[in-house]
């Protein structure tokens, strides 16, 4: 299986963005095309923040005269000169009035959707999280997620999954099968309290090696026994300590609103991720 259809959501006004390039690495790779799409309507807070910001009447009723037509973005130039560069076919789509809705309609049609972590430094980070939350959980496609700083060219030759008994982990490795396939190394691995490490059993993912080594990937099982350390920061030491290039794991096994009230993996590794990471729920 190869990514066909890449959907890749640029942040307004992209100058180099790094989920471009990413996107268009992955397109060289397996033959496939791009769909360029950019949240128009993130560019400007809502009126309500503005008000509470202490902005003038003078410049909020400003605010809510008709917009002007919006002309070719500057994302949209950068979008097409990039394919034009490395020879890939595709297509842009500019802003719309409901981003979640229409970008949840068009990861529907695609193989993946690649998006980069919102910077924290940005004030539209929140909204940003909350848009990638949304396709998450309602487009039923996988999520490619970049990390706001650093580059990541040819990644995806060390792996690391993050495997649990969950649907969402199962997911998430079948929809990286076409990245799995051409990696060099791939650790399946579980992170287990104490209790339930017993010594002589072996990985909990020992079955998911070997079925991935029947599709021809070399995988290896392992398991991490932690204790007093969040699951999601006893992943990232470990991928640091095996020098892995690309984190697959399930997104959400538990709900958003307890992972909002009582933290959890997928918001952690959503603000703090040093690679690439693809997500399924």
């Amino acid at each position: 299986m190869s990514l066909r259809d890449i959907l890749v959501v640029l942040d307004p006004p992209a100058t180099a963005d790094p989920q471009l390039a990413l996107a268009l690495d992955l397109a060289v790779r397996h033959g496939g095309r791009i769909t360029g799409f950019c949240p128009l309507d993130l560019i400007e807070a809502p009126r309500a923040a503005l008000a509470l910001a202490g902005y003038s009447e003078a410049l909020l009723a400003e605010q809510d005269q008709p917009d002007p037509p919006i002309p070719p973005t500057r994302s949209e130039g950068v979008f097409r000169a990039a394919l034009a560069d490395r020879g890939v076919e595709g297509n842009w789509i500019g802003g719309m009035s409901d981003p979640p809705g229409g970008l949840i309609r068009l990861a529907h049609h695609a193989d993946l959707v690649v998006f980069r972590q919102p910077d924290p430094a940005n004030p539209r980070a929140g909204r940003q999280e909350e848009l990638i939350e949304q396709v998450l959980l309602q487009s039923g496609r996988p999520l490619l997620l970049i990390p706001y700083a650093g580059r990541f060219d040819g990644f995806g030759g060390n792996v690391l999954i993050a495997w649990t008994e969950t649907r969402e982990s199962a997911r998430a490795v079948h929809d990286a099968l076409p990245l799995l396939a051409a990696a060099k190394q791939v650790t399946a691995l579980t992170v287990m309290p104490p209790a339930a490490a017993a010594v002589d059993a072996p990985p909990p993912a020992t079955e998911l090696a070997r079925h991935l080594q029947r599709h021809g990937i070399h995988a290896t099982a392992l398991r991490s026994v932690t204790e007093d350390i969040p699951d999601a920061d006893a992943l990232l030491s470990y991928i640091c300590d095996i020098g892995a290039d690309l984190l697959v794991m399930g997104g959400y096994g538990h709900s958003p609103l307890r992972e909002r009230l009582r933290g959890g993996v997928t918001r952690s590794l959503l603000r703090h991720m040093t690679v690439p990471v693809l997500m399924s729920h």
